[in-house]
C-alpha cells in the first residue's frame, strides 16, 4: 500500500470516525441541500483549491448533510455558478434564516481554518448576511462562535452586542415540595463564568440559608424563577452575593447572568463547541 493511499484511508476513516452532530438543514429538500452546498463550494474555491484540512470538513458535512450527489459534484456546480443563479441560490436560503446563518457560519469555520479571514471575505460575509436579511446579533455569533470553535482567543468585550441577559422574572419563597417548581429547572445558586446553560424555564434557589428558624424549619427557599431563551455560554454572573440575600432583588426583573447563545444553525458543530465530542 503507497503512503498516497493509505492518506486517503485515514482521511475517510476520520469522517466515519470523527463525525460531526446533526446539521441543521438535514431534514431539508434535496433543493435547499444542493443550493447550500453549491454556494458554500463557491466560497471556498474563490481562493483557489480546497486545503486537506477543508476538503476533510467538507466530507464530514457532506455526511451530515445527506444530499443527493457527492463532493464532487458541488465543486463542479460553483465552477458554473453565474450571477443570476447566484441570485436564485441567496434569495432561496434568505427564505430560511436559519439556513443561511448556518450557511455563513460553515464558511467562516472552513475558511478560518487556513488563516484569518482577508478584508474581501470579511465583506463578503456582511454582504450575504445582509442580503439573507440577518443581523448584527447574527453576525457577531457567527464571529464569535466560530473563532472559538477553532481555539482563537477571543475578548467578550468586542462581543458585547451578541450578549443576552437572563432576567428574573419574579421572587418567590417557597417550600421544596410547592406546585410551582413542578416543570422548572431547579438549581441551587447560579450557572459559573465559563459555563454552559441549556435553555428552558429556571428555578435557581438562593445560596443563602433562611434567615428565621420558622423558615429554616419548614424547608423554605428564596426562589427566583427565570427563562434562558436558548442554550448558551455564561460569560458574566450580575447578582452577587449581597443582592442573592435580598428578597427584593428581582422583583424588577433584575438581571441575573449574562450568555451567548449558541444558535440552533450551528448544530453540527455544537459537541465540539461545548466540548462533549463522543463523550
Amino acid at each position: 500500500m503507497t503512503t498516497g493511499n493509505f492518506d486517503a484511508l485515514v482521511s475517510a476513516a476520520r469522517v466515519q470516525l470523527e463525525p460531526l452532530d446533526s446539521h441543521f438543514i438535514a431534514g431539508s429538500d434535496a433543493a435547499l441541500k444542493d443550493d447550500y452546498l453549491t454556494l458554500l463550494a463557491a466560497l471556498l474555491l474563490e481562493k483557489g483549491a480546497l486545503t486537506e484540512a477543508q476538503l476533510r470538513l467538507m466530507m464530514m458535512l457532506i455526511a451530515v448533510i445527506r444530499p443527493a450527489f457527492p463532493l464532487a459534484h458541488y465543486l463542479q456546480q460553483s465552477a458554473k455558478l453565474d450571477s443570476e443563479g447566484l441570485a436564485r441560490i441567496v434569495r432561496n436560503l434568505g427564505q430560511t434564516k436559519q439556513a443561511a446563518q448556518a450557511l455563513l457560519f460553515d464558511f467562516a469555520v472552513l475558511q478560518r481554518i487556513t488563516g484569518p479571514l482577508a478584508a474581501q471575505q470579511v465583506e463578503r460575509l456582511g454582504w450575504l448576511a445582509k442580503i439573507c436579511g440577518l443581523g448584527d446579533k447574527q453576525i457577531l455569533l457567527i464571529n464569535f462562535w466560530s473563532l472559538r470553535l477553532l481555539g482563537i482567543k477571543t475578548s467578550v468585550e468586542a462581543f458585547s452586542g451578541a450578549v443576552t441577559v437572563v432576567k428574573t422574572a419574579r421572587v418567590e419563597r417557597l417550600l421544596s415540595s410547592d406546585t410551582q417548581l413542578k416543570e422548572k429547572i431547579t438549581r441551587n445558586g447560579l450557572p459559573q463564568k465559563n459555563q454552559f446553560i441549556e435553555q428552558g424555564s429556571y428555578v435557581f434557589k438562593s445560596n443563602i440559608s433562611s434567615r428565621t428558624v420558622y423558615s429554616a424549619f419548614l424547608s423554605y427557599s428564596l426562589c427566583r424563577f427565570a427563562i434562558v431563551p436558548a442554550k448558551g455560554l455564561v460569560i458574566r454572573v450580575v447578582m452577587d452575593a449581597s443582592e442573592d440575600a435580598n428578597d427584593e432583588y428581582g422583583k424588577k426583573g433584575e438581571p441575573l447572568f449574562e450568555i451567548i447563545p449558541l444558535p440552533a444553525a450551528f448544530n453540527a458543530w455544537r459537541s465540539f463547541l461545548t466540548g462533549k465530542h463522543h463523550d
